[in-house]
């Protein structure tokens, strides 16, 4: 019987199949990287989009660039479980949102998942639902009404956990758990400048199948040569486990390619648009 989410990838090399047995925590196998990138042409880009009627924001773009990446690389889709690596079956984004409670501010996730015809005006609208659907006090998604259960009954939570993390470990978590568990997800993202933050590197969570948790630092703008750009920092961490260093040097290229060129993860007739060819 095979896990819901994902297939056992089974052309691996012998070398790449041993790595999960020697390191078989993703906390023992989690590479951070500071990444940087210069954000002018893309503040320039998500302003024209704004007077064109479009709310899409840097985080979107992030997701897009990320979703844009998975799509052509496999590798950076796959998941580790049990010392095995799994070919993830859909691509999925987790993000952290905040939502006012009278006085208070309390944090929830929310979880998207993308289709290869998507762009980035379809993953910016399926964010800004997302958002909508949880922002409400009297809001409760179903992950915070399962985890609300669960420690209503102050005995049953330790034993409850570990049974999930046991039934996880050998692919018979149920089908709907996995669906809309924030933790079983293609990359997480948690925009720390929407609260004036840096970055940070983010611990890569053992429960679930998360490989990647990117953090957005906040925006700062730096002269160089009597230039003005604007620069975001993100913290990456990544389970070295499901891609070869040389492939994941190829993708934040890549990536930072993407995130200063957002015209290009448009539609065709829009990316057109974005950059005044028609």
């Amino acid at each position: 019987m095979g896990r819901s989410d994902g297939k056992l990838v089974k052309d691996l090399p012998a070398l790449d199949r041993i790595v999960p047995h020697l390191m078989d925590r993703r906390y023992d196998a989690t590479n951070f990287a500071k990444f940087e990138f210069d954000m002018t042409n893309l503040a320039a880009f998500l302003k024209r989009l704004r007077a064109e009627g479009h709310k899409v924001g840097v985080m979107d773009v992030v997701m897009m660039a990320y979703a844009r990446l998975a799509q052509g690389t496999p590798e950076l889709n796959r998941f580790v479980v049990n010392k095995k690596i799994y070919q993830r079956n859909h691509l999925c984004i987790s993000f952290t949102m905040l939502r006012r409670e009278g006085d208070r501010f309390v944090d929830t996730v929310v979880k998207i998942y993308i289709e290869p015809e998507d762009d980035l005006l379809t993953v910016s609208q399926k964010i800004r639902e997302g958002i909508k659907e949880n922002e409400q006090i009297q809001t409760r998604n179903v992950m915070d009404r399962f985890a609300d259960g669960l420690m209503s009954i102050p005995i049953l939570p330790g034993f409850l956990i570990s049974v999930i993390k046991w039934m996880d470990r050998r692919g018979i978590l149920p089908k709907s758990i996995v669906h809309l568990s924030p933790f079983h997800t293609s990359m997480f993202l948690s925009n720390l400048g929407s609260i004036q933050m840096d970055y940070i590197y983010h611990h890569i969570y053992e429960f679930g199948t998360t490989s990647l948790f990117i953090t957005m630092g906040k925006p700062r703008r730096v002269v160089e040569d009597g230039q003005t750009k604007r620069m975001m920092t993100l913290g990456i961490a990544m389970d070295e486990r499901i891609c070869k260093g040389v492939t994941w040097v190829r993708l934040l290229f890549e990536f930072r390619r993407l995130l200063e060129n957002p015209e290009q993860m448009m539609g065709e007739q829009k990316a057109r648009e974005a950059i005044g060819v028609k």
